[in-house]
């Protein structure tokens, strides 16, 4: 089985939304596509101007929706999720539900705009946060960067340090500029990292793509205490040389992030979705083992389409 590639022309005109859906169709692992639900709202990963973009054969969505999406349809899913448990150190125990690109129903950190996970695993006794990356790496934090429309166009709202500091765009004074707008990431900070939140830090220590594994795991601990479940945050790779997360894991800026964890912070676990298809396959045995040698060979036609020098 052979993953698809795609040359279609931005901006042509001639596309539908249905076409969208079938390029889609055709980038996804086929038993994966029951794991997408009503298709037409689905939250589709799209370009600026609103153009469906996992049809691309490197879309990230599209391969955290190849490995989750067959994970769910299996019919050993709750003993793989167990499998995955136990590898983050946390309590087993079905059924598990999983679900894609979730966000917090309760807005447990009050973001105006929610975290939103890749996938998601609910256990009887555990929670699971999936974040999948491909050829990316993790999102920054937008405030210091300059706003790039309207009447304060240009001005940047944080320095880039963790100190007191004025926005110029609304006049509040903090040392975070999202805690002034209410977001509660440095009320939990503390209780998963080992900083203080009275402290002053040069630069932030949550500057480029660190914000974004800070955002999953604080969500992450308000959802263990919200719910009384274990939790843990699972950073799902393509691992190959050359891609911004398969490098930057094996660097000493990411072991220092991870040092920088307590010790009762929920749990930051790094599998390869390669590990990860290798995992369910051992789980699952001889059930389904065509279906996830044919994964296991979709996952890697896809990675090495990213690894390989372009021919010309």
């Amino acid at each position: 089985m052979r993953a698809p590639s795609f040359n279609r022309r931005a901006g042509s005109g001639c596309a539908t939304e249905a076409d969208d859906f079938d390029a889609v169709r055709a980038n996804l692992f086929p038993a994966a596509h029951g794991f997408i639900g009503d298709w037409p709202s689905f939250p589709w990963h799209r370009d600026r101007r609103q153009q469906i973009q996992t049809h691309k054969l490197q879309s990230s969505q599209a391969l955290a929706l190849d490995v989750f999406g067959t994970i769910h349809g299996s019919a050993v899913c709750d003993a793989i999720l167990d499998a995955v448990a136990r590898l983050c150190g946390l309590r087993q125990g079905s059924p598990w539900t999983l679900a894609p690109e979730w966000t917090d129903p309760q807005c447990l950190l009050a973001e105006p705009k929610l975290t939103q996970v890749d996938a998601i695993a609910f256990g009887a006794q555990s929670i699971i946060l999936f974040e999948g990356k491909f050829g990316e790496s993790g999102g920054p934090c937008s405030q210091p960067g300059p706003l790039l429309r309207g009447r304060h166009k240009g001005k940047r709202q944080c320095n880039g340090n963790y100190e007191v500091q004025t926005n110029p765009v609304n006049g509040s004074q903090a040392r975070c500029a999202l805690s002034a707008k209410g977001i509660r990431y440095w009320e939990l900070i503390p209780d998963v990292f080992a900083y203080d939140r009275d402290a002053t830090y040069r630069p932030c220590p949550f500057a480029a793509d660190k914000f974004q594994w800070m955002r999953n795991l604080v969500l992450a601990q308000a959802l263990g205490r919200a719910s009384g479940k274990q939790t843990a945050v699972v950073v799902a790779y393509a691992d190959a040389r050359g891609l911004a997360t398969a490098d930057h894991i094996r660097t000493e800026s990411w072991h220092a992030f991870r040092a920088s964890l307590r010790p009762s912070s929920p749990p930051l676990v790094e599998i390869s979705y390669q590990a990860l298809v290798a995992l369910a396959a051992s789980v699952a045995g001889t059930t389904e083992s065509t279906m996830w040698r044919n994964l296991a060979a979709w996952v890697d036609r896809k990675i090495q389409s990213a690894t390989l020098p372009v021919s010309t």
